[in-house]
């Protein structure tokens, strides 16, 4: 009774954050005629290759034989879901593994909050906004590998926040073996140990003694060698010692489409097939063979258009920070549009409003309002992080942990350039939880700044 006593709040936004998630469950499952399989398999192939896994035919995401290994994935949401569907006989326990884990991830919001502040209003407004927001709600019922993920990037932050308060190596080498496990969830953060390993450096800028050089060390060392097996693997099955062939095909057959599309003033899709009609792999149908000199290839056409890869980037980081993700969180539930803007809504509004707001008229008395509600709150919660992040700089200074959770947010929306015009909210998810309590910062820190100036 004690711990429950003094853990009742997070307990309640546990609480409420399940109940949230068990309730869209089951429309979305109802919507798909109580088809487990089509509710949640979602979109990325990871489900596939956890069939072949358990029916023998390796880490492939081919439907039919020859069972063509995959590259393009990384292991461990594929070995996750096979691992745990094989043990429970159906595909419900891995689900349901997924749902819990989104749970716990406004509860680790509130941890983050607490190192940039002490206020209730803050570490509740994050533990409350990240348990109802509908993109993270939608997520913990997919499998897609951005829960997993997270839970390994949070595991990894954690630990190394303990390094910075005690300083003992133990929770600097869990915090590097976290990163490699989140790597081979999802490669982006394949250059993130690098990244914090630099802020070890700088964090003890003052004391740069022989033994931080070789705990650092040790935290990259500890990187590799988690992530080796996975690039052994490459290396014996393609003959590349390469992680996954995603950095490569996400420049030549996302980007470069999505920058010429702005060139051209054509579509994304336009763009997209005329490149697929070069002999260009996409997504999912690569391997790091191929794709091993899509890079070298594709870096100096971007060169070639540099005011509309500087808009493409502009937009993406735009839309990484203000994506609403409600259009994928009503198909879901069976409720989809009757058109489709085509474009960009930045774009429209910069070279079509008109067209704009008839589209949003169209919409607004339907549920599609909601996705107008949530850009607008997602609008003010990317100000509300700007702010508060600034606010905590100039208040507090650049703190361990403050520098941990903005590079590593920049870090993440940074890398998602590479994605282009395919952008949305699923690309931002995994640092929601570092994002919304700088936000939550910034608008305390506004209440107070407005109250004061109308007393």
């Amino acid at each position: 009774m004690s711990f429950i006593r003094a853990h009742k709040i997070e307990i309640g936004i546990f609480a409420l954050a399940l109940i949230v998630r068990c309730l869209y469950f089951g429309i979305a499952l109802n919507a798909h005629n109580g088809d487990l399989i089509a509710t949640s398999q979602a979109a990325d192939g990871y489900f596939t290759i956890s069939q072949n896994l358990l029916a023998g035919h390796g880490f492939s995401s081919e439907v039919a034989a020859p069972f063509v290994p995959n590259s393009f994935r990384v292991p461990l949401q594929p070995y996750f879901l096979a691992v745990t569907a094989g043990l429970a006989g159906s595909y419900y326990l891995p689900l349901i593994l997924t749902l819990l884990m989104s749970c716990l991830f406004p509860l680790i919001a509130m941890r983050f909050a607490r190192r940039i502040s002490s206020s209730k209003s803050v570490i509740l407004g994050t533990g409350i906004f990240l348990a109802l927001e509908p993109f993270s709600v939608l997520f913990a019922v997919l499998f897609y590998s951005e829960t997993l993920f997270m839970l390994f990037l949070f595991a990894s932050l954690l630990c190394l926040f303990k390094y910075f308060e005690s300083k003992k190596f133990l929770h600097l080498i869990f915090s590097s073996a976290f990163i490699g496990f989140a790597t081979l969830t999802r490669p982006t953060t394949e250059y993130l140990a690098l990244v914090l390993a630099a802020i070890l450096i700088w964090e003890s800028r003052a004391h740069l003694t022989k033994q931080l050089w070789l705990r650092v060390g040790a935290y990259i060392l500890t990187f590799f060698v988690v992530i080796a097996p996975w690039l052994y693997r490459n290396e014996m099955q393609f003959g590349i010692l390469a992680l996954t062939p995603q950095t490569g095909v996400n420049l030549y057959a996302i980007l470069l489409p999505s920058v010429l599309s702005v060139e051209k003033g054509t579509s994304f899709e336009t763009e997209y097939q005329a490149i697929q009609a070069q002999g260009i792999s996409g997504p999912n149908q690569t391997n790091v063979v191929e794709a091993q000199n899509y890079a070298s290839q594709a870096i100096p056409i971007l060169l070639k258009h540099p005011v509309a890869l500087v808009l493409t980037a502009g937009t993406v980081e735009f839309s990484f920070f203000t994506h609403d993700g409600m259009l994928d969180f009503l198909r879901l539930l069976g409720i989809k549009p009757d058109l489709s803007l085509g474009t960009p809504a930045l774009f429209l509004l910069i070279h079509d409003p008109v067209k704009l707001l008839w589209f949003i008229g169209h919409y607004l008395s339907s549920p599609f309002a909601l996705i107008l509600l949530m850009r607008i709150i997602w609008v003010i919660v990317t100000i509300g992080f700007f702010v508060g992040a600034v606010r905590y700089i100039k208040k507090e200074g650049l703190t361990p942990y403050a520098a941990t959770m903005l590079v590593t947010i920049f870090y993440i929306s940074f890398t998602t350039i590479l994605i282009g015009l395919s952008i949305n909210a699923r690309y931002r998810l995994p640092v929601e939880a570092l994002i919304v309590p700088f936000a939550f910062y910034g608008f305390s820190y506004l209440y107070r700044l407005i109250w004061n100036r109308s007393q």
